[in-house]
């Protein structure tokens, strides 16, 4: 009969022997100035500062780092970006769209600076308002790639349907890009610094969204966009 040793290792006790330890990811850079200041200039760095690394644009807002940069570079994003799905929509409606995100975001952006100081998010207003902005921000950039989108349904679209209509996808692309501008807040979003309680945390963050959603719905009735 084959009576094989065993070897000492599977001799040991469970509790000895080691596991594996987790892999932990390092800590995100934050964006360097040359960082920013390339975005500025250049619409594909801008895309990958505002969309591809919530985590390094969260650590500038931790680290209070390049704010004043990110915060124009934010709001260029929110007017440039835009522009296209706001010249789909009609010759008259280039602007209407920057304004519905970011006419709503800063009308909003007291509160939120309230509700992030109540919940212990810092009190630092620049830091606030480059959170802020990321919702506008981010929601232009995908409007823009929707833009072509919508175009060819204008163009293809049968003009006299009664049932759907390209306004009527365009309606819904505008929502789909605003929720894309929300997810991306909550990305950035950093814990808080102080103990909250997690019932108060949701309860309020709720409250806010709740806001934002009804002050973005009554502009865009003023803007002729729900239609």
């Amino acid at each position: 009969m084959d009576e094989r040793i065993p070897d000492a290792a599977s001799q040991r006790p469970l509790t000895e022997i080691p596991l594996a330890k987790p892999r932990v990811d390092p800590p995100a850079e934050p964006f360097a100035r040359a960082d920013v200041d390339a975005a500025l200039v250049n619409p594909l760095r801008a895309i990958d500062v505002v969309l591809a690394s919530p985590r390094r644009l969260a650590r500038n807002v931790e680290s209070a780092r390049e704010l004043v940069r990110l915060t124009a570079l934010l709001l260029l994003c929110s007017a440039l970006f835009a522009l296209p799905f706001g010249f789909v929509l009609g010759l008259d409606a280039w602007w209407r769209v920057g304004v519905l995100y970011l006419g709503s975001t800063l009308i909003c952006l007291p509160s939120l600076y309230v509700f992030s100081a109540y919940l212990g998010f810092g009190t630092s207003f620049t830091r606030v308002a480059v959170l802020a902005l990321t919702i506008p921000a981010v929601a232009a950039i995908f409007t823009a790639g929707f833009a072509p989108i919508l175009g060819f349904l204008r163009i293809t679209f049968d003009s006299s349907s009664t049932q759907i209509r390209w306004q009527h996808v365009g309606f819904a692309l505008l929502w789909i890009a605003l929720a894309a501008g929300i997810l991306q807040l909550w990305r950035c979003l950093r814990r808080p610094v102080t103990d909250t309680n997690s019932a108060l945390f949701v309860l309020l963050w709720i409250a806010w969204h709740a806001v934002f959603f009804y002050v973005l719905i009554r502009m865009a009735h003023v803007l002729e966009l729900s239609r």
